[in-house]
């Protein structure tokens, strides 16, 4: 018996590993004046083990977490107790030097998030909207435009700037010299890893069997 329960649990922490995805938002590929298209797709749905990356291509843009009733303003201004994420700028306005920002998935909340300069006119996104709550993307671009940042008695730009990675460590930003695009170096590592370990593990279990 002992055997045999070790082979499901294994079986099932390979096929966790091996459906981890990664989901991608394009910053600053669209050219238009709407501001809703600067993140694109502007919302995203990402299951736990799965990674949210931020591909700036082009302009300059960040993707700061946020409270909804407090949009604009890093979420650790406000909460400190939530570290939360941020890019900071990230400067590619001719479209070269694109950067990635990997955001982790460890749980099932809702993750708001804005880009510091264009807060103001909407330009918004998140990360596993529940519209159940009432709390909407729509909602949530409103309280932006209407408050931009007045919610708290501080709205200072958060201090990560420049495509370092936050100091919270809530995520990793990589930087590819390839105009055309970018991917993040350390997500082929990842996948190399969870293949390399779905490939492994059914081998031990079988050795331990015989």
């Amino acid at each position: 018996m002992r055997p045999a329960a070790f082979l499901a649990a294994t079986l099932v922490a390979c096929t966790s590993l091996v459906s981890a995805k990664r989901v991608i938002i394009t910053v600053g590929a669209n050219k238009t004046a709407d501001p809703s298209q600067v993140f694109s797709p502007q919302s995203v749905q990402a299951n736990i083990g799965d990674t949210v990356t931020f591909n700036f291509t082009n302009g300059s843009y960040s993707a700061t977490q946020a409270d909804f009733a407090s949009p604009c303003i890093f979420i650790t201004k406000v909460n400190t107790t939530i570290p939360g994420f941020d890019t900071g700028t990230q400067a590619t306005n001719n479209g070269t030097a694109p950067h990635t920002y990997d955001v982790p998935i460890t749980d099932n909340s809702t993750k708001w998030y804005f880009d510091f300069n264009g807060c103001s006119k909407g330009v918004v996104g998140v990360i596993n909207v529940n519209d159940s709550t009432g709390q909407t993307l729509a909602g949530f671009t409103r309280n932006a435009i209407r408050l931009n940042g007045t919610a708290s008695s501080s709205s200072a730009r958060p201090s990560a700037t420049g495509g370092s990675n936050s100091s919270n460590g809530a995520g990793t930003s990589t930087t590819s010299s390839s105009s055309g695009g970018s991917s993040s170096s350390d997500g082929s590592v990842a996948r190399n890893a969870i293949l390399g370990t779905a490939a492994a593990l059914p081998l031990a279990v079988i050795a331990l069997m015989l």
